[in-house]
């Protein structure tokens, strides 16, 4: 038998190793259609969730621009300082408002009580304006929030006038209580003034100690109703430190009789704040006689006057027994007292003021003995 020539050898050979490449590109060929079709597959996908998510924010952008557009109160958007779109609100609220114009508060508006609300007229009505701006630290562009708060604010007042009078009926039972010790004094005095047989020493001695009872029912009426009275009148724009130094002059003849000292820290010479100045001046002055009535003769009584942020407060400090643990929660309360002569209308009028003022007062106890009063009132501004 024949062995096969070199030559067909060769061509053997060269037709396996075809064979074997063919094969090899087929797989290759079949590895890179499926790879294909994986990244197709992959690339519809995208698309599909790029369709999705573009549709996604196409719909919230058109419902944030209805509701842009809708929004009961003013938008009023900013770049740099121009308008770059408002609603129908903000349009109303500023009739010659323009896009790519820019942007002041009307020179009309006064700031009242906070930086953000101003007061107004329109069509000879005194409106309350809010403001709020919000900016965007990446981009810079900001959007002005104004409210016309003016319903609002009657609401809030008309609602602190009818609890205000819901309170009396709880309090009337009280009252009652506190009237009747020095109305039966005053009458039993009066009555004896009428025997025929007292000297004219004794006489004038009643008609003295007649004279205090009234007196002291007259003051408890007084302040019962400056109580039910307080609410925020005519309000003036001054610093505040002025006005805790006015009370501190009346009360301090009355602290060297008990041979008491007064400690000042005043650091808000730059303050500024819109008050009724004889109703936070009586507040301020309460916190002082409820120091001087509980501190123990010879001690001292803190004054403190400080900026914090938007916020004024004025610290009154004492060195007596603290607050008793079953009047703390009713502290602020009508007729709350731990004093057996005490009304307990004091620091009531005093948180009453302070409310009306969108203010607050509490109190925090000082270790070992004593308590801190801060009366908290919005500032205007840092002159």
């Amino acid at each position: 038998m024949n062995q096969p020539s070199t030559s067909t050898l060769a061509l053997q050979q060269a037709f396996a190793e075809f064979a074997a490449s063919t094969e090899q590109l087929a797989r290759q060929d079949e590895e890179l259609r499926q790879a294909v079709e994986l990244l197709r597959q992959d690339l519809a996908q995208t698309h599909s969730r790029l369709h999705e998510e573009m549709h996604r924010r196409a719909r919230s952008e058109a419902q944030l621009g209805s509701m842009f557009a809708s929004a009961p109160f003013g938008l009023i958007a900013l770049a740099a300082g121009r308008v770059t779109g408002f609603n129908q609100a903000a349009a109303a609220l500023f009739p010659d408002l323009a896009e790519n114009t820019h942007w002041v508060l009307p020179i009309e508006w006064r700031r009242r009580g906070s930086s953000d609300e101003y007061l107004t007229e329109r069509g000879n009505e005194a409106r309350l304006i809010r403001v709020n701006l919000v900016k965007d630290p990446i981009s810079g562009t900001e959007c002005m929030r104004i409210d016309d708060i003016t319903d609002m604010h009657r609401e809030r007042e008309s609602l602190e006038r009818q609890e205000r009078l819901a309170s009396m009926g709880r309090l009337s039972a009280e009252l009652a209580h506190q009237l009747r010790t020095p109305l039966c004094t005053a009458t039993l005095y009066a009555s004896q003034l009428r025997e025929a047989d007292i000297g004219a020493a004794e006489r004038c001695a009643m008609a003295d100690r007649l004279i205090g009872q009234l007196g002291q029912l007259d003051s408890l009426i007084t302040r019962m109703l400056s109580f039910v009275k307080t609410r925020a009148r005519a309000q003036e724009i001054g610093p505040i430190e002025p006005l805790v130094r006015s009370q501190i002059e009346v009360i301090i003849p009355l602290m060297a009789l008990r041979g008491m000292k007064l400690a000042l820290d005043l650091q808000a010479p730059d303050c500024v704040i819109a008050v009724d100045r004889l109703q936070i001046g009586s507040a301020v002055m309460a916190l002082l006689e409820n120091a001087l009535q509980h501190a123990p003769q010879g001690s001292t009584i803190s004054v403190a006057c400080r900026s914090a942020g938007h916020r004024v407060e004025i610290c009154v400090s004492d060195e007596g027994p603290g607050i008793a643990p079953e009047i703390a929660s009713r502290l602020f309360e009508p007729f709350a007292t731990g004093r057996p002569n005490g009304t307990g209308l004091g620091l009531a009028m005093a948180r009453a003021a302070a409310q009306a003022h969108r203010g607050e007062l509490s109190f925090t106890p000082i270790e070992p003995c004593g308590v801190r009063f801060t009366l908290a009132l919005p500032a205007l501004l840092q002159v």
